[in-house]
């Protein structure tokens, strides 16, 4: 045994095998010291309008407490649902600021929100029984992609919008209705009958987004995830070596998955729930008659429908395969049916830009700026194209 640690190779070996342990150690203890576990850039938090802080988990209790939120009365929705309380004002932020690229934000990583009289983020002077002769209305309900979320509200395509008609069709208003206790197609059908009808719109536009219709993790559908270890290192090191989780296989029918998933399986894996309720999905045939059904409350009111069709933001880059071009057929070919004007915003978004770029920030896929500017003509050539006569 001596005779082998004679040998200048084995120490050497030796050497370099307890220098390696020690470097793993050494960078195992700066990863749990200076970064943390892994975690996307940009995490949201809330402060509210005396800027003190309101962490995300237990959020919305926080805000009752507050008298940000409120719940809807039962007649005005079709399951519990709430929404921001009238008055309410407070902030959007987010971790990391300063290593964003996201100019919108405020020095401290924010945006501020209003919600007016009327539950709505809208100004106060677009009220119900103030539309002036000549005015035209266009009441825009949807989820926090049309109400802006994570970014002011000026760069939101629904006031975009606006600024963009006023300078072909005169006195244009756009009044946003998005995430006004209203995040799945029956919910905006309850809202456009119990509320935001009575702002008298010449024209109402949906906005649908895919998680009103499919099962999802959120914002987007997850495929495989490296489970964590707790080994910081090997943790990073397996992230770095593995395909993203939002690269679904292109060889799987993630739709007809999603459609025939069963209740019970889907709140086991958190993609039910009281924001993606079973009963509001594609595949109970609820969207199909809440948009038979808004199409009727408009032609009683002399008002047009139209329907816009938002991608899930993952996916989308020149070299990607989006796996839900099967689900927006389906929802076109309804549309058609019911003789609504629909537009798809994939074909728009898929444009070659990574779409990470139109996210507000890696740990938020809301639509940024950027993205709202990049729809925002096409639905102005949309809403043209179907202007009342």
């Amino acid at each position: 045994m001596r005779s082998m640690f004679r040998s200048p190779w084995i120490r050497r070996a030796c050497a370099v095998l307890v220098g390696l342990a020690i470097a793993v150690l050494a960078a195992e203890a700066g990863l749990r010291i200076f970064v943390g576990p892994i975690r996307p850039r940009g995490a949201l938090y809330f402060r509210d309008s005396k800027g003190e802080r309101v962490a995300v988990e237990g959020a919305h209790a926080e805000a009752k407490n507050r008298g940000l939120v409120e719940e809807l009365p039962p007649e005005q929705t079709p399951r519990p649902r709430s929404r921001f309380a009238p008055g309410a004002r407070f902030f959007m932020c987010y971790e990391d600021a300063h290593r964003l690229d996201a100019d919108w934000l405020d020095s401290d990583g924010c945006v501020e929100v209003q919600i007016n009289e009327f539950g709505l983020r809208e100004r106060a002077e677009i009220r119900p029984g103030n539309k002036a002769e000549g005015e035209r209305r266009i009441v825009c309900i949807g989820d926090s992609f049309t109400f802006g979320w994570g970014i002011p509200v000026e760069q939101c395509w629904v006031r975009k919008l606006e600024e963009d008609l006023r300078t072909s069709h005169g006195d244009v208003r756009t009044v946003n209705c998005g995430a006004s206790g209203a995040l799945t197609v029956d919910e905006y059908e309850f809202g456009l009958r119990t509320r935001f009808g009575q702002f008298q719109p010449d024209v109402v536009i949906v906005s649908i987004y895919l998680n009103d219709l499919i099962p999802s993790h959120g914002l987007c559908v997850l495929g495989a995830q490296p489970k964590q270890t707790g080994y910081l290192l090997l943790d990073y090191f397996r992230a770095a070596a593995s395909p993203s989780p939002l690269a679904l296989n292109p060889s799987a029918d993630w739709v007809a998955g999603a459609l025939g998933l069963p209740r019970e399986v889907g709140e086991s894996m958190g993609v039910y729930g009281p924001d993606k309720p079973f009963d509001g999905m594609w595949s109970q045939g609820s969207p199909q008659r809440s948009l038979a059904a808004m199409a009727d409350w408009c032609r009683e009111h002399k008002s047009y429908l139209l329907v816009t069709l938002w991608p899930f933001l993952q996916e989308l880059g020149p070299s990607d395969h989006y796996p839900f071009t099967k689900l927006h057929a389906m929802v076109s070919d309804q549309c058609r049916d019911l003789s609504l004007p629909i537009l798809d915003l994939l074909p728009i978004l898929k444009s070659g830009q990574p779409t990470s770029s139109y996210w507000v920030t890696p740990a938020d896929m809301h639509a940024n700026p950027s993205a709202q500017r990049l729809v925002r003509p096409a639905i102005a050539e949309f809403v043209r194209q179907n202007w009342p006569r």
